[in-house]
């Protein structure tokens, strides 16, 4: 996946939470879309599932007031896994 469908799903993921659909109504999670037996698709459903809620969560976060504590999360989680890694 090219930077360019990166932010694209992450901004439909953010339309999404603007037009109103829930958390569970990510298009990824349609049974057309998962993968069945291939391991490579496998990684890529997973970045375009993740990409999309990370768009959702992002948006929902500014629109309730909590964005702050929602980016101060990302941060340490990340922290959190480079130091396990």
């Amino acid at each position: 996946m090219t930077i360019e469908e990166l932010i694209d799903l992450q901004e439909a993921g953010s339309r999404a939470r603007v037009l109103g659909l829930k958390a569970h109504e990510n298009p990824y999670l349609a049974a057309h879309r998962m993968p069945t037996d291939d391991a490579g698709g496998l990684g890529d459903w997973l970045a375009r599932h993740d990409a999309w809620k990370f768009g959702w969560e992002a948006e929902d976060a500014s629109r309730e007031g909590r964005i702050t504590t929602y980016v101060k999360t990302l941060i340490s989680v990340a922290k959190s896994s480079a130091a396990d890694g």
